[in-house]
Order: C-alpha cells, then structure tokens, then sequence
C-alpha cells in the first residue's frame, strides 16, 4: 500500500514539474514545423514537441490558441526563430511559464531586410517593438543550411542546460547533425552550380527564400506589393521585367493563394513550383525546391 502511494505521489510531481511528462520526455514548444523537425534531431527520443504554428496557417501572423497556451505550461523550452507572432507574444509565452527558457534560435545570424515592399505583415510586430516596420528583418531563416548551423548548436546548448543528465546525448546528436547539414550544402552547391548568372534570378510570391537566394548566387524577386495582391498596373510591369530576364522559375508557398502567381507563370512561360518554406521535412524539402529550380531552366 505504502509502494502505490508512493508511485501515486511520484506521478503528481511529475506532472506538477514544468517539462516532465508522464513518459519521462522533456517538452519542448516550437513555432514552425522546421524547428520542430530539427529539435528532433538534437533531442531524439529524449524530447516531446509542441507545434503552434499548424499547417497551412500564416505562420506571420499567427495567434496561439488558448489550448496551446495552456501546453506551453509544461515547456522546459521554447525555440523561437523571430517570426512577427512570436516578437508579438514573447510576454505571454513567457508568462504562460515563467519556468521555461525561451531560447532565440536566431541570435546571432546575420539577417538580410526583407524586400522593399514587404511591408504588411511586420506592421504588428513592429507597432509591438515600438519601431518602424522598415527595421524589420527576414525572418524565414532556416531555409539556408549556412543559418541552420548556427541555430541547431543554440538548440543544443538549450538542451544540455535544461536537462544536463543527457547533455552528452544532446552533444552526440548536434556533432551527426552537422555532418547532415554540410552535406545537404554540398548537394546544393552541386545543383546550383554552372547556372549562367542570367538564369539566376526567380519570380516568388511571398519572398520566404532570401537566405538560399544569398548562399547560393541567386535572386528572389517578389510578387506580392506590401503584403498583398500586386495591382494590375504592376502586374503587368512584373511580366514584362520577367521575360525580359527571361526567368523561368516561379515559387509560390501552399499556404497562399497560386492565382496570380499562376497567371505570371503561364504569361511568361515560367515553370510554377509550389515551395513550403515551412515543411518539416526540411533536407528533402530544400533539395526539391533546388531540383526544380534546375529543372525549370531546361
């Protein structure tokens, strides 16, 4: 009897203790499927994760629900990347759990402006911070191996502190993971290598993808005006500019409408490739966008 009610005793601390599950994983919050994909690597089967951001859904402008504030509850930790929602709700996160650390992925990296006009979709961010929205950085930046480096040893050091019983394991996994990752760059390097300097350039409907753009000597240019639709008038100007350049490649995410970018595509006689910067499956995700890319040119 004593035994039972001690096991019983045993189950309640568990779960009254922030990241301890009842099956013994430390749980881990995430904004967007990439970053849950690669706290998986570092944390293997030590870790349990908890997405906000579902598939399909703005990942700009996102509001947590109140059920997923509540799972926050039992974080050690959350990894944030600097996406707007979460610049917009880091006090609330952190006041859902003053117990978890809230680990910035991103600092660190050398971040690009997003395009001129990009605007939208930093306005809240930027109003939450209490400065021009012209400040605002790219924040897609797991979409370049170079980035990622940097961000999975942050979510390594992360773990080690949050559970150092298994920070030899955290290590282990971080030291093959970095080998995947710089293999992944030699395939891309391989696959953008030898395009002449005047295919180099693609049309993208929401500009997700400066970061690879940067790394491997090409150009994004986007589609949407300010965070929205482009006016016929600069529609039009976007066609001309592109069969002037003869581009061949046009991105658009599947989270977002494919009409216009569609249209430009069938104008111009560019190839449409549907690219999700936010797909979990982020080596097989990169080096698809990549080969179609080539593809695309031929």
């Amino acid at each position: 009897m004593r035994k039972m009610s001690w096991i019983f005793c045993a189950l309640l601390l568990a779960c009254a203790m922030p990241g301890i599950a009842l099956a013994g994983k430390m749980q881990v919050a995430v904004g967007v499927a990439p970053v849950q994909h690669f706290a998986k690597k570092i944390g293997g089967d030590l870790i349990q994760t908890i997405v906000l951001v579902p598939a399909g859904a703005d990942a700009h402008t996102y509001e947590p629900k109140p059920s997923q504030m509540r799972a926050i509850a039992s974080a050690s930790v959350y990894l944030a990347t600097g996406l707007e929602f979460e610049e917009a709700w880091e006090p609330r996160l952190k006041g859902a759990n003053t117990r978890m650390a809230f680990v910035h992925t991103d600092a660190g990296l050398k971040k690009l402006p997003m395009p001129e006009h990009h605007e939208e979709h930093h306005k809240a961010a930027a109003s939450a911070k209490g400065h021009h929205e012209e400040d605002e950085m790219d924040p897609h930046v797991w979409v370049a191996p170079s980035q990622v480096r940097q961000m999975v040893v942050h979510i390594a050091n992360a773990f080690a502190k949050a559970d150092p019983a298994h920070a030899k394991v955290y290590a282990a996994n971080l030291a093959a993971y970095l080998k995947e990752i710089d293999a992944l760059d030699v395939q891309l390097k391989g696959l953008f290598s030898g395009i002449p300097a005047d295919k180099r350039t693609f049309l993208v409907f929401h500009p997700a993808w400066g970061y690879l753009a940067r790394d491997y000597g090409l150009t994004q240019s986007a589609i949407e005006f300010e965070g929205k639709e482009p006016s016929p008038k600069r529609l039009a100007g976007i066609v001309s500019q592109s069969k002037a350049k003869n581009i061949k490649a046009v991105f658009v995410q599947p989270q977002m409408s494919q009409r216009t970018a569609s249209t430009i595509a069938q104008a111009i006689g560019a190839r449409l490739i549907v690219a999700d910067p936010l797909a979990e499956n982020w080596e097989a995700n990169l080096l698809n966008v990549a080969k179609s890319f080539r593809q695309a040119l031929q």
